[in-house]
This record gives structure tokens, sequence and C-alpha cells, in this order.
């Protein structure tokens, strides 16, 4: 039963109860990460471990957690053609279902009920003197003591002490609020905190006793609060995840557990004779139904069914595409020489597009794909006063720290006073904008500057600014222990990027690593159109690390005693693009050497008639048709820079698949900016290492963005942003928060995904097709865990590039399909 598969053992043994940090529900919850950082997760990582069919709808949640849409969206696509006759009868066959074809498309027609059952909560029968829920007012507190304790830059006022716990900072405000027993609506609320001991670990036994429920029914009722502040709690899972990485422990999700644990039990405590007799039928009422059902959830099979059938109406687009060409591209590419100019762009799905059109161009260009940090696991450090960036994968750590330096001590120093004088202005600017007086005070003085800002945005007078890197001198050095990092190292470094690559041999005159980055204005999730390789930072930097890299003749020369010699002739340069207008800039254009600047502005030339295609092809969908190249380029400029633009450009909507293969195998073919683009050699990989690297890094980043639009669109009040228009910004980067709501908000905004009609996201699961033997594939799977779960209980769908077709992989076989 799902029950049972979430709650893991039964809580009946010795040394219950658990810590709450380590009940299911504090796993289950997906974290998040900071606006800054903003990264796409994974809403049912939590549950990778169990059937998508089953584990979708978190059982006893009262929010809609499933990745099924509607019926309605399913009958307008085979009403459409979108689901063809064929897909739904493969569907039938794949799940084996026992619904006839008629029964099918009855239940398209039939009104959805929500069948469903939240676990019972006496916060919910409580009211307060003016009717309003126990459970709205609790979350109203709880998330105000969040925002609190974590919120660094508009709560100046409360000096956090890092010493205690959200557990004990929430504590402590709540036993000071004289008015909280009224607002509640629960008698001696304040006195039974009081009581409570400070240690999280300590009251939420106090708070399991008083519950007197058993370990399966504590389990159902921390998966419903800690969705019913989902947001919140997903913060506090993503600052566990964090710390973990940096192997330090963490248990602010467990904290947060236990403070609604606690609410609860005092709910209880407080609740009359009636209202326990009600609260204790209402839990018996639940564990009948999940008795019955196995998990507390009503599974629609039919829903499945034209799910997959949506699924498979993708998958036959797609096998359609790619072998339309029969690999004819790749025996031809084979027998001639290795272009003179080679192109790495990061594996979004933005980049298909420029690539197809970049190679469109030129015969004389090939273009690689790679993830977009560059194999360069690094936080950079500015000159300037502020923390260091992580540019690398959410899922990974940084190894290395990489400094900014002109070359000159002095300079150096000079610059970083510079800085150090215009930050301290912004700071005083930031405290008085949040004292008591700021009101008057801030508004009288520098009121007209900000109208002047106001009008000059309005107009899209805004200037904008160069990349906010510099050609600058740069050094590796070790994060922890600050060393600088050995050649060897750096060798180890450059060989594993070429490598994962499988750029090991054919070298080009001119090899360019194009970074990508996105620009917009007022826009609080403008990380998430950035480079999720990059933690949500632009890529610039990361491609000019791997092209110095490149570059030093000491790599190079200890890149020959690894069996890669990367000729004397070869240069590498690095480039930014900008994925909302698709220009394209070569960054440190004055260290290029004389010899090489023919061939550059050659490239430059392309880069611009590759931009002016990509935009065109772009337009329709960013409703900007009937426009000539000129004023389409000027339109999407303005999109940089326009504070009222609610979508500056579409990001990764409707990414459906990512092909780990060598590029002639997709070269000249029309993917329509839906797949995540990877080069792989399987001949250059005969032990697998490069691809159980590619299989259990960029496939499940790819896994955790797909996953991510999919679950803004079938689930958007539990795991989308809402509407961008109601935003207001929390802590500074902590997240958003959509009106009156008190929980952050998870996920994309509506107008990510939604284009006021219609939905830009085609909510299927990824479509992993790999080039590579059966046997090499399966190693893999049977190595890595996370990779297995997410293959074997449908979170992703697996294929192999074969000579009849594309090769499913179900069952532990692989079928033509």
């Amino acid at each position: 039963m799902l029950n049972t598969a979430l709650s893991g053992k039964s809580a009946e043994f010795a040394g219950w109860p658990r810590p709450p940090e380590a009940l299911p529900s504090c796993s289950v919850v997906p974290p998040s990460w900071p606006l800054n950082r903003w990264i796409a997760v994974n809403p049912w990582w939590g549950v990778r471990h169990l059937p998508a069919e089953q584990a979708s709808q978190i059982p006893g949640v009262l929010s809609k957690t499933s990745l099924l849409m509607p019926l309605a969206f399913y009958r307008n696509a085979w009403r459409g053609g979108r689901i063809k006759e064929e897909d739904l009868s493969a569907a039938i066959e794949e799940l084996g279902s026992y619904l006839q074809v008629e029964q099918l498309f009855l239940a398209l027609d039939k009104d959805e009920a929500d069948v469903s059952q939240a676990t019972p909560l006496m916060l919910s029968q409580i009211s307060s003197a003016g009717g309003v829920p126990a459970i709205q007012t609790i979350r109203e507190q709880v998330a105000r003591a969040c925002g609190l304790f974590f919120d660094q830059c508009q709560s100046q006022d409360f000096f956090r002490d890092t010493s205690h716990s959200l557990f004990e900072s929430w504590l402590e405000q709540s036993i000071h609020d004289v008015t909280l027993d009224h607002k509640v609506g629960i008698e001696r609320t304040r006195k039974t905190l009081k009581s409570i001991s400070k240690n999280h670990l300590q009251a939420y036994e106090w708070a399991y006793k008083t519950l007197a429920l058993s370990g399966s029914d504590i389990d159902q009722l921390a998966f419903r609060l800690m969705f019913e502040l989902v947001g919140w709690a997903s913060w506090c899972r993503g600052v566990d995840w964090r710390e973990g990485l940096e192997g330090r422990a963490s248990s602010m999700a467990g904290e947060l557990l236990a403070v609604l644990l606690v609410w609860e039990a005092i709910a209880v405590e407080g609740a009359s004779t009636d209202q326990r007799h009600k609260w204790q039928r209402a839990w018996s009422r639940f564990r009948s139904r999940a008795l019955v059902t196995g998990s507390g959830e009503s599974l629609d099979d039919a829903a499945w069914v034209w799910h997959r059938a949506f699924e498979y109406g993708y998958k036959r687009q797609l096998a359609e595409s790619l072998f339309h060409s029969a690999r004819g591209s790749e025996s031809a590419a084979r027998n001639s020489k290795p272009a003179a100019i080679q192109a790495v762009f990061c594996i979004d799905v933005r980049s298909e597009l420029i690539r197809r059109h970049l190679e469109e161009c030129s015969a004389n260009i090939e273009t690689i794909g790679f993830a977009g940090f560059f194999g360069m696991p690094i936080m950079h450090q500015t000159l300037a006063p502020r923390d260091s960036e992580v540019r690398l994968p959410g899922l990974l750590a940084p190894a290395y720290r990489l400094l900014d330096s002109t070359g000159s001590p002095a300079q150096d120093l000079r610059l970083r006073r510079a800085a150090d004088s215009r930050e301290t202005i912004r700071q005083s600017v930031r405290r008085a904008k949040y004292t008591s007086f700021s009101s008057f005070t801030l508004v009288e003085s520098t009121g007209l500057a900000w109208a002047w800002k106001l009008l000059r945005d309005s107009l899209n007078q805004t200037e904008k600014k160069e990349p906010s890197y510099r050609p600058t001198n740069r050094r590796l050095y070790h994060r922890h222990g600050g060393d600088p990092v050995s050649d060897s190292e750096r060798v180890n470094l450059a060989e594993k990027m070429l490598r994962g690559m499988s750029k090991t041999k054919d070298f080009p005159s001119l090899l360019v690593f194009v970074g990508h980055g996105s620009q917009s204005d007022n826009n609080p999730h403008r990380s998430s159109l950035a480079c999720g390789a990059c933690g949500g930072q632009n890529g610039g930097v990361n491609a000019s690390a791997a092209a110095e890299l490149i570059n030093d003749p000491v790599i190079r020369a200890g890149l020959v005693g690894r069996g890669i010699r990367i000729p004397d002739f070869t240069i590498a340069v690095a480039a930014e693009h900008c994925t909302v207008t698709d220009r394209v800039t070569i960054l440190q254009r004055d260290w290029i050497p004389n010899a090489y600047l023919d061939p550059v502005v050659q490239l430059e030339q392309r880069f611009e008639e590759a931009g002016r295609r990509t935009r065109r092809e772009r337009a329709t969908a960013l409703g900007l048709n009937g426009l000539d190249d000129e004023a389409l380029l000027d339109a999407m400029v303005k999109r940089t820079s326009s504070w009222s633009e609610i979508r500056p450009e579409w990001g990764l909507a409707n990414n459906a698949a990512i092909i780990f293969a060598k590029r002639s195998c997709t070269r000249g073919i029309d993917l329509q900016g839906r797949v995540f683009l990877h080069d792989y050699d399987p001949a250059l990989d005969d032990d697998g290492t490069v691809l159980e690297a590619l299989m259990t890094a960029p496939m499940i980043v790819a896994n955790w963005i797909n996953l991510q639009y999919l679950g803004s669109v079938s689930a958007p009040d539990t795991f989308g942003a809402g509407n961008k228009l109601l935003h207001s910004v929390v802590g500074g980067n902590l997240g958003v928060v959509e009106g009156n709501n008190p929980d952050l908000r998870l996920g994309l905004s509506l107008q990510s995904v939604h284009d006021g009609k219609k939905w830009r996201h085609e909510p299927i699961r990824l479509h992993v097709v790999i080039d590579a033997p059966a046997e090499r594939i399966e190693r893999v799977l049977k190595q890595q865990a996370d990779v297995r779960q997410l293959v074997e209980n449908r979170w992703l769908w697996l294929f192999r590039w074969g000579d009849g077709g594309l090769e499913h992989y179900r069952n532990g076989n692989w079928k033509v399909s």
C-alpha cells in the first residue's frame, strides 16, 4: 500500500517516537533554493522510490499533488488530433488496462469529483471568535515566524541569535503574543506553550504523547501539516539539503514539523469533548478508506491511460524526427575533415534552436552539447564586497573558488575600497528603508530620484549594461583551505571536461565555449531563466574559466600524458548567448591574438545570422509575428529592460526529451526547441564511465527541470508560483508570496507556462534517448539506485538508439516501439 511505502517501517518499534526529521514527510517535501540561485526541482523527488502512478498524489494531503491533468485536457487533445488512435492503443497495451475503449471515452465526458480524503485536523474544527478556522491563523502565525527567522534583509530590528533553532525562535515569538489565545480560539494556548521545552525533540515527544495516535497515523498527519505550508517546508528542506552538501547537519524541516505537530496537539488538548469525539470519528473514517483504497486516495485508471496516450503522441513525433534522416549525416561526417570552428553550447533546450541555425549558416561550423557550467565546480568571487556566487548545479557542492584579479595587488585594493564605499551607501539606504520612520524621511529625501527612475523604466530608457564580469586575471583556489589548485589538479579538471563532452581529438582552430543567460528587469524569478547548470547564474564566467584552462600551455602539456593532444593552432574563446534576444557576445575579445581576428569576426557574423533566424522562429510564440528583422530585434531588446514585461521569454517551457548522442545523429533535425542535447560518443567510452556520469548528473538535472514544469502545470496551486502580478518578495531572496497567502510559492509562475489562452508547456515526462549498447546502459541502472528508481518507477522514459528505431526499456527488456 502507498501509505505503508511512504511511511517506511511500522511505527510500532522500539525507540519510537522517531525524531520529526526522520518522518517520511520531511523527505517527501521537495527542497527549494533562494531566488538568486533558483533552480528547477523535481516536486516528486522524495517519492521516486515508488511508482509514479501511485505516488504522485501524496496521501492525506488536502492540496492536489498529482501529475495528471483534468480529463477535459485529454478530451481536447483527442479532439484536436494531438492524441491519435495508435497512441491510445499503445497506452492500453503498455498499461495492461482492463478498461475497454468505450469506457475510456465515456470517462472523458464524466464530471470529475475529488474523492480523495485529507488527514483529519483538529485545527480545522476549531475557530476563533471571529469564525476564522484555527488552521488559517496557524498558517499565518508559523509563516510569519519563519520569515522573521530566515529573513536577514528586512527584519533588521530582530537581531537573530544564530544559536537558536527555528523551533525556539517560533516558541519565543509565540509566548510573547498576548493575543494568541483569542486569535486561534484555543484557551490556555500561551500557558501551554510556556510549559513546553525549547528543545524541538522534547516538544515533539510531548506532542506525540498528547495526540495519542499510532506511528502510521502520525506519518499521515505530518504529510497534511507539511503541505499546509509546503512553501516554507520546502525552504526548510532546501536549507537541510544545502547544509548536507557541505557535510553539516541540519534539521530545519524537522523543527518546522515539530512546530506544526505541537500546534495540533495544543488544539487536541484544548478541544471540547464533542470536538475530540468528532475528530476521533474522522480518523476512523480516514483509516477505513485507506484500508479500502490502499492509499487513502482515488486512482483514476482512465486518466492514466489517456495521460500515457498523450505522452505516446510526443514519442511518435520524436521518433519520426530522429529517424527521418536515418542517420545519413553521421556517415558523411565521419568521412569529412573536422570543422574549423567548434562551438560548445549548454544542453539547455533553448540552445537547440540557435545551434541548428548556426550550423545552417556554415558547413564549417560544428556545435557540441555539454552541461553549461562546463565541468567547472566553482564559486565565483569578484572584487565587489558581496558573497561568492555558486556556479554549478544545485545537486553538487563547489570544490573551488574562482577569484577575480586585475593582476595588480594595488589596483585590486583600490577597486575593493571603491566597491566597499558604494556598498556602505547602499546598506545605509537599506537600513533607512526599514526603520519605523522610513515612510516619512526616506520618501521625502529620495522621492524625486525614485520618480525619475520609475519614469525612465516606464519609457524603456534603462541602459542595459554588458555582463557584470570584466576581463580579469582569475585563479582557482581550493574552496576549503584556500590553497591554490595545483597544475595536476587543473589537468584533471580539463581532462574530465573534455572526456565528458567526447572531445579528445579532431580539435578545430577555434574552440568556442558558449555560456548562456537571460536578461530581464523587475523579475524576482529571473535566475530561473539563466543557466540552471550554473546555479541560476549566467554562464559567461564558466565559459571563460573553461577557455582559460584549455589555453594554458601547462594544461596542454599535462593532457598529452593523458592521451589528449590539443594542437598548437587551436585557441579557445568564450562567449555568452542571451536567450531573450538570441544575440551571442564574444567575451574578452581584446585578448584574442591578431592571427585569429578574421575567423572570430566571421564567427560573429554567423552568430548574428543564426540569431536573426532564431528570433524569427521564436516570434510566433512571443506574439511578435509580422515585424521585420530590425523591429523584431528591437522588440526583444526592450523585453530585457521593460519592468512591466511578465513574459520576457518562455524559458524551458515545453521541454520533453534529452538525447545523449553524437551531434551527427541530430544535426539538421528540427527538434522544435524541446530537447536537451548532450554529445556522447559511445566509441570513446568502452568502460561506460562517461555514460554513468551523464546518467547521474545531466539526466537527473533534466528530470528535475522536466517535472518542475510538469508540476507547475498539473498541480499549479501546490507546485506552481501562481500569478506573478500578485507576487511580493520575502527576505530579499527567500522567495515570493502571492497576495495575502502567507506561504512561499514554489515552482514557476502561471505566466511562465500559460499564455492567457492555453498551456505553453505540454505535461509529459522526460524522454531519455541514449546512443549506447544496451548492456552499458543496464550496468548504470544496476549500479545507480537513483537512476534505476527514476526509470523503473516511470518518472521518466528510457530509450536507446537502435538500428530499427527507438528501443524502449520496459520491465527489464528493450522493445522497439
